[in-house]
């Protein structure tokens, strides 16, 4: 048991001692993991109590703030330097104008009995935006592609943003809503092995590799640049080739480069590229400045020469005096994603999709990564955010990403989280916020401790989800919250009071027995699935394959063949109840899952085209090959593909398709 000292010290910063597990068996954290997370929350962030206590307030319910002064002292409610409502505190409270518009504000006080503790205040919407259609009780569906996967005749054996448009224009034509994509951060480009979009180097900007390198104007084309048999040959590769494709497209866009900054390019791409680099402003510096400092240095960035392990404002500037084109190049770059990515965007609004592309925000990023070296004590590199032991993963997991730090948050006005959602929600209707249960509580897993030894440490919920509102509303972004695992009682219901949407997946959805729940019992306010990228896909889960994978790869798969079979059964059981079906099929799940009152449903472009492999394989990095498989047939050939065309008709038939 945890001495009542340190569990003292562990309260004020949020750690809990014990927590119930997926089972329901109560777990103590060690007096060395709790000792070890403390340490590293104390090292970074204001001291305790120095953080501003929060309160959040809603449009149109502006309720008094009581207990934060004596009767008789003045308050200003400051906006930025700016006082914008004034008042006496009574009965011992503030009562703001209900006026007061969304934003950001800051309490002071005159006279005794102020607070000893900073006071700030966020006024946020009722509610996150959604799109009309759901206003009007509508019910659609979106075809959901990993994008490095997809195959064309064109691309350089990796899906890219001319793909995406040209997918986006297919589904909409099949009367789809919108294009679900694997998040589409900026990874580290100097290791072939770190790939996995969900371990990013930057949340704030693009993969590179999504680039249409032949699309960029400056660029001379494949023959003059002496790639045309390296694209060949990385088009014919089975599974994508990271060791390939990374160079090829580097050198490729050091050609654009090279061309656009020696004065290629019209004056108004010149005047774009200066307005983008003015829009991201400091944002855009910084990853720039790390990845000339990565190439440069190569490896983690606390092995860096000491002055650019944290380097002061006046250093960076010197290094973008010192060597402008390669900061340039990097700003080139990301320009260059940015608006290819917008043009896909762009696609979806022209063919009448509500939703549009929809993106997913991973829950962390590397430790060693662009967003921890730029922002230091805003993140916590020395702890991983992971999972405790549950039923799939019964050795608990340790995802190796750096987690925002929760006292810092508070202390700067959610900044990275703000300018987080902004960078995904910039070209995005929709987004996923992966692991949202980590914005009531993450499991944390320190150092050199195994993943069931970590525990979880309390984050701000109610102003986290301020702030997605706040940014939900100002970019017009529907919000769904990936809500798997062990969930709180109660924290469903208050994502759902902010119309933060819930992520409901069949393969969870069911009753005591282990049979099915009917499509009745799925709520109105979410997005419903067949599986995840870390779970089999309808045809692997089908043949049983995920289950021999994980076997043959030494992972315990959390579920007996007997289990299985069972599943299999109360699974044609319910489709036989639901959708009058005669036999197991994807078909008929899909129908299964139309008919449910939920709003959004995601066709997985895996289980429409009955691959048998899942994307990712949970506890494997480079035992499987993870985030590196391609689908089976060519991007011009999906838009007469008759599996695809089956699901639109599901759709059209049971009223989801736009149009249709």
């Amino acid at each position: 048991m945890i001495d009542g000292e340190l569990s003292r010290r562990a309260e004020t910063f949020g750690i809990e001692t014990s927590y119930y597990d997926a089972r329901g068996t109560l777990r103590h954290a060690s007096d060395e993991a709790v000792r070890a997370i403390f340490d590293v929350l104390a090292r970074s962030g204001p001291p305790p109590g120095a953080e501003p206590a929060v309160h959040v307030m809603r449009k149109g319910h502006i309720a008094p703030l009581p207990g934060l002064c004596a009767n008789g002292a003045a308050w200003r409610l400051m906006r930025g330097s700016r006082p914008v409502a004034t008042g006496m505190c009574e009965d011992g409270g503030v009562t703001l104008p209900e006026r007061t518009r969304l934003g950001s504000y800051r309490l002071e006080f005159d006279g005794a009995g102020a607070p000893a503790r900073p006071q700030a205040v966020l006024v946020a919407p009722a509610q996150a935006w959604q799109p009309k259609v759901f206003d009007r009780g509508g019910r659609v569906w979106a075809f959901a592609v990993q994008l490095y996967g997809v195959r064309s005749r064109r691309n350089w054996g990796i899906g890219d943003f001319t793909d995406l448009r040209d997918l986006v224009r297919i589904a909409g034509s099949l009367g789809a809503a919108g294009v679900a994509l694997n998040p589409l951060h900026a990874i580290t480009l100097d290791d072939p092995g770190a790939i996995s979009p969900y371990s990013p180097t930057s949340r704030l900007f693009l993969n590179p590799l999504y680039i249409d390198v032949e699309a960029v104007p400056e660029f001379p084309g494949v023959a003059a640049a002496g790639l045309a048999e390296t694209v060949e040959r990385l088009r014919a590769t089975a599974q994508v080739d990271y060791a390939g494709v990374i160079p090829a497209k580097l050198a490729a866009l050091r050609l654009a480069y090279d061309a656009f900054r020696s004065g290629g390019g019209s004056a108004e791409r010149h005047a774009d590229f200066a307005a983008f680099k003015a829009e991201r402003g400091d944002w855009l510096a910084g990853f720039c400045a790390f990845s000339v400092l990565r190439a440069r240095h190569g490896g983690p960035w606390w092995a860096w020469p000491e002055e650019w392990r944290t380097p002061s404002r006046d250093k960076l500037a010197e290094l973008a005096r010192t060597d402008p084109a390669e900061t340039d190049f990097h700003a080139f770059v990301q320009w260059t994603a940015d608006r290819q990515l917008a043009a896909c965007a762009a696609a979806a609004a022209d063919a009448g999709m509500p939703v549009g592309l929809y993106l997913d925000v991973a829950v962390g990023v590397a430790a060693d990564s662009a967003d921890v070296w730029a922002n230091q004590g805003a993140y916590v590199r020395e702890l991983s955010a992971g999972a405790p032991p549950d039923l799939l993963n019964t050795a608990g997991q340790d995802w190796g990403l750096a987690s925002f730090n929760p006292r810092v948050l508070l202390d700067t006005d959610f900044a990275l989280l703000r300018e987080t959602l902004r960078a995904v929600m910039r070209h995005a209707g929709a987004i996923r916020i992966d692991h949202v249960l980590g914005f009531n509580r993450l499991y944390l897993v320190p150092h050199g401790f195994r993943p069931d030894q970590g525990t979880y440490v309390r984050f701000p919920l109610e102003a986290m989800l301020a702030v997605v509102a706040q940014e939900s509303q100002a970019q017009h972004c529907l919000v769904i919250g990936e809500d798997l695992g062990t969930v709180p009682d109660g924290f469903r219901e208050t994502l759902a009071a902010w119309n933060v949407w819930s992520y409901r997946v069949m393969l969870f959805e069911r009753l005591s027995d282990y049979s099915f729940a009917a499509p009745s019992a799925y709520p109105t306010q979410a997005l419903v699935s067949f599986s995840t990228h870390d779970l089999p896909t309808f045809s692997g889960w089908l043949s049983g394959h995920d289950l021999d994978v994980k076997h043959g790869l030494g992972i315990d798969p959390g579920e007996s063949l007997d289990a299985r079979n069972w599943a299999r059964h109360v699974a044609g059981e319910a489709l036989r109840r639901d959708v009058g079906a005669d036999h197991l099929s994807f078909p008929g799940v899909a129908r299964f899952l139309a008919r449910t009152p939920s709003r959004l449903l995601v066709v997985a472009a895996e289980d429409a085209f009955g691959v048998i492999d899942q994307p990712n394989v949970p506890g494997t990095i480079n035992e499987h090959p993870n985030w590196r498989q391609k689908l089976p047939l060519l991007l011009e050939d999906v838009a007469t593909e008759p599996r695809l065309a089956e699901i639109a008709r599901i759709m059209r038939e049971e009223g989801r398709a736009i149009g249709g």
